[in-house]
């Protein structure tokens, strides 16, 4: 593959000195890449810190990248930078063949008969903690959330209760997600990277003491699943495979499943029509229970779903490095260069949504369908090779956690408030958003 000698030069700059835009980026990384766009159009160049970033801002670009049909692109360069020390060999931090291999047997814990079972047990445990929040008060729903995602994630990842170790469990995946972002990247006491080293042995401990016993269990929790599971010659996970992958397998469930929820629940505080919508929905179910067979017909849940995940991914960029030199709409990419796409930046695209701003999941209904306006065009979950392995899973409990939710309360938040949202490293509200919980009358 030769490059032709036509090539565009990409335009940008490289910011302040050693830094870059690296401040910016941390500040507010979604403001940084509108404000280079207007200045540069859809591509463009920049540095965090030491490292040249090719930012690309279109569908067709996700495509590209995502996609990587000439094979580009390595996902584990990309995130080795932020995640190698905290997140390490995670499955979104392999390639190639490697890749391939731990994704097929990651996959059976999330085949649909795991997943009725993970329906069932979560049930009965998102019932009972949304009854006991308080009502007629103000609460702060961001950690009541991450506090109920951690929990079940416990229970369906870990096949037990998190009592004793909860809150230091729960501190030591804090304390990794934010060493990521961390600008300091020694372990220099009192800073979070330090904290963030610290969590990760803490968690390393943790897993290490119980794969023996998941092993040589008849538990089907994923833990035990993903601890037993063997390739067609028999060889199993190392147990050092395991511990990366149940690490990084927790974190992604709970930490990006509270985001989706936080922001679903801001969003109907502000539209309540859509509380009515899916009050009515899920008074059509029979039962106090959302089972797995009903889960399709649970439609305006899932839309509300996506347009909240269309409007606050959890992932605001999708970053790569180029492990060999290309080309993109006659643009040459570097090998070595640092690539990155936007889940928010498309997701906001006026070519490809109706009023873009607007909350609408009325565009993901059948007769709409925005999001196949271009098949990268609703990229929340990533794409490609690398595509969530639990889309479905997230869905599934968000769809839960909605049915229960309305069935007690109405969501409320003060006249015209707005969610102040820190999009990276994960998507949050930075209040941990204010909401009145008012109970539903019969609840």
């Amino acid at each position: 593959f030769e490059l032709k000698h036509s090539m565009k030069s990409i335009p940008g700059e490289r910011g302040w000195p050693v830094f870059g835009h690296s401040l910016n980026f941390l500040k507010d990384c979604n403001t940084l890449i509108n404000s280079m766009h207007e200045r540069f159009g859809p591509v463009y160049y920049n540095y965090y810190l030491h490292t040249k970033v090719v930012v690309l801002l279109s569908p067709d670009a996700n495509e590209f990248v995502l996609l990587d049909r000439d094979k580009n692109f390595s996902s584990r360069k990309a995130w080795n930078i932020s995640l190698a020390e905290l997140f390490p060999n995670g499955l979104m931090l392999r390639d190639g063949d490697e890749h391939r291999y731990h994704r097929r047997l990651l996959g059976a814990p999330f085949k649909a008969k795991a997943l009725e079972e993970y329906v069932s047990l979560m049930n009965s445990d998102i019932a009972s903690t949304i009854k006991g929040w308080q009502k007629n008060e103000s609460v702060e729903l961001y950690p009541l959330m991450k506090q109920l995602t951690l929990d079940l994630a416990a229970k369906v990842f870990l096949g037990e209760n998190l009592v004793k170790e909860a809150d230091a469990v729960n501190q030591a995946f804090v304390d990794v997600v934010d060493a990521s972002m961390a600008l300091v990247r020694h372990p220099v006491l009192g800073l979070k990277y330090r904290k963030g080293l610290k969590g990760r042995a803490l968690l390393e401990d943790y897993f290490r003491q119980r794969i023996e016993g998941k092993r040589t269990s008849q538990e089907t929790d994923m833990f035990a699943e993903i601890s037993r599971v063997e390739d067609e010659l028999g060889e199993r996970f190392s147990k050092q495979d395991v511990i990366d992958h149940i690490i990084f397998l927790m974190m992604a469930a709970h930490d990006t499943t509270t985001s989706s929820l936080s922001s679903i629940a801001f969003a109907l505080a502000k539209h309540p029509e859509w509380q009515d919508v899916i009050a009515k929905e899920s008074a059509l179910i029979e039962g106090d229970s959302l089972e797995y067979s009903q889960m399709p017909g649970f439609t305006a849940a899932e839309w509300v779903f996506k347009e909240a995940l269309r409007m606050y991914p959890p992932l605001p960029i999708i970053p790569r490095t180029a492990i060999q030199d290309c080309e993109f709409q006659g643009y040459q990419i570097k090998r070595n260069d640092m690539v990155h796409v936007s889940p928010s930046f498309t997701h906001r695209l006026d070519t490809i949504w109706t009023n873009p701003e607007q909350f609408d999941p009325m565009r993901f209904s059948p007769e709409r369908a925005e999001d196949r306006n271009h098949k990268h065009a609703f990229i929340p979950f990533g794409g490609g090779a690398h595509k969530c392995l639990g889309i479905k899973f997230a869905e599934l409990q968000v769809k839960l956690v909605m049915f229960h939710l309305l069935r007690h309360y109405r969501l409320e938040t003060p006249k015209g408030y707005e969610m102040p949202y820190a999009p990276a490293p994960i998507g949050k509200p930075k209040d941990l958003l204010p909401i009145t919980l008012r109970p539903v009358t019969n609840s």
